[in-house]
């Protein structure tokens, strides 16, 4: 019995120096839960600042873009408890004593232009179509590809579907533009859309296609929400290497039908840039929470004319717009904008989702009018 008994003690050291190497004493971080689902569906978010003086979270969880204020306890964390929440997967970030801070206690992340922000998911029935289940997987690659227009090399995100490596034929694909601030991995993080397209899958209700995801932002300067691809360098460069590269290394229909482009906020400028400059390209054109402002969209009435009463406008298979509702910062923008395609003759379908201008909007979005491409 003594032998076991110091046997267990030597463990018990052993434990205690792996865990302590660094010769550091042991603090509550160590232990911490930084964003912690409790049984009711509230949020208990805490952070370890000892010497801090205020600390803060927000993120698209809040109804208004007002952080909410942690409590400092003894042990210097600060926390929070929040909601109850409905079942969704959430942005936030940190903030101690004015600066943004990462959670590093949390590795699920968004990667933005200018940083990171962490996510937080409440499970349930609502959000069941962007849940990681049990069924075939895609895969995503980061992709490196010269730019022609740019004179540098660039980074998209593209998914291939699951079983593309044995599939023969060619395949539709989807061009999906993020939003301002965010880059070509947010629609695989915060947005979770190679999940969303797994699960859609394996219910049958879309076809396999390929996702391109390319970065939006360019180090030459241009106007990203002005009127026409010109105006744009991201847009020559989608147009003129982008598109050209994916269909040289990878196994994709030419067809206009087979080629859809949908983005949020400045992606979708950039959508309705590209698509309705070029609609004899594509068969699907979906812009998501956005709008022109209203000197552009003067401009593109007085100078644009031609543009707008292309007849190949009206020859796509879909053209979608949606919005996040009235809390959405692109609503009027986005009114203002239809009143001119009304003016001019074109058609298209329209759809809102109350969530306001976030990824709780577009990942629903995703899930809605990816069922209704290529058919």
């Amino acid at each position: 019995m003594k032998k076991v008994i110091f046997g267990l003690s030597l463990l018990v050291v052993g434990i205690t120096q792996a865990q302590n190497f660094s010769g550091r004493p042991p603090t509550p971080n160590d232990t911490l839960v930084s964003a912690k689902v409790l049984p009711d569906s509230r949020m208990r978010f805490s952070i370890y600042a000892p010497k801090a003086t205020d600390v803060t979270v927000g993120g698209d969880f809040l109804d208004s873009p007002t952080p909410a204020k942690l409590i400092k306890q003894e042990n210097g964390v600060w926390s929070i408890t929040l909601g109850p929440l409905a079942p969704n997967l959430y942005t936030y970030d940190f903030t101690v004593d004015g600066i943004k801070t990462f959670d590093p206690k949390n590795a699920q992340f968004k990667e933005g232009l200018n940083g990171l922000s962490n996510l937080a998911e409440i499970p349930g029935t609502a959000t069941n179509y962007l849940t990681v289940k049990n069924v075939p997987h895609g895969v995503v690659e980061a992709v490196w590809y010269p730019s022609s227009s740019l004179g540098i090399t660039r980074r998209m995100h593209i998914y291939t579907p699951p079983g593309y490596e044995t599939m023969t034929n060619k395949l539709p694909v989807l061009y999906l533009l993020h939003g301002g601030g965010d880059n070509d991995a947010s629609w695989m993080t915060a947005g979770r859309a190679n999940f969303i397209l797994d699960n859609l899958l394996a219910e049958g209700k879309i076809k396999p296609m390929l996702v391109v995801m390319p970065a939006g932002h360019t180090p030459q300067p241009g106007l990203h929400m002005g009127a026409g691809p010109e105006q744009d360098p991201f847009c020559q460069d989608f147009l003129g290497s982008v598109i050209p590269f994916v269909e040289k290394h990878y196994r994709v229909s030419t067809n206009r039908n087979d080629r859809a482009i949908a983005g949020l906020s400045m992606g979708g400028i950039q959508t309705l840039n590209i698509g309705l400059w070029n609609p004899e390209k594509f068969g699907y054109v979906l812009p998501l929470s956005t709008g022109y402002f209203p000197p552009v969209l003067k401009e593109l009435d007085e100078k644009n004319q031609s543009v707008l009463k292309n007849p190949e406008i009206n020859r796509l298979k879909l053209f979608w717009l949606a919005m996040g509702g009235p809390k959405d910062i692109a609503y009027q923008n986005n009114k203002n904008m239809m009143a001119i395609f009304d003016k001019y003759g074109i058609k298209y379908q329209y759809t809102e989702v109350p969530c306001g201008h976030t990824f709780l909007t577009w990942r629903d979005n995703l899930h809605a009018f990816t069922p209704l491409l290529f058919r």
